[in-house]
């Protein structure tokens, strides 16, 4: 398979490694959860028909307000694979540039991370 877009990643990482256990891992109440290459996928594509199903289209604008985490890289990749725009916010501005930002980018849907 030919690279040609980021998230033509996800499916050759899959075909070249689909037995990994590890392919992402991230602390979650001080202890690692680890996401397969399989779970890394389907979480992707849940994303991406989530996404569909609300109606959101090529062009469409998606924010998320997270800390690094892996599931960051499920909201990347999964609204790269509709066509939309992914808006990455860090989760430490001022209230004034959220309303800034989500305003002038036109944002129809937030993903946002609890603490």
């Amino acid at each position: 398979m030919e690279i040609k877009r980021i998230f033509d990643l996800v499916s050759q990482y899959h075909e070249n490694w689909p037995e990994r256990t590890d392919a992402l891992a991230g602390k979650d109440n001080n202890a690692w959860v680890k996401f397969s290459t399989t779970g890394f996928v389907e979480n992707v594509n849940n994303i991406s028909y989530g996404l569909l199903a609300l109606g959101i289209e090529k062009g469409d604008k998606i924010a998320s307000i997270t800390f690094n985490r892996p599931e960051w890289n499920f909201i990347d990749m999964g609204v790269q694979q509709i066509g939309a725009i992914h808006i990455s916010i860090y989760p430490t501005i001022s209230d004034k540039d959220y309303e800034y930002i989500l305003k002038h980018a036109e944002v129809k849907y937030i993903f946002v991370a609890g603490i």
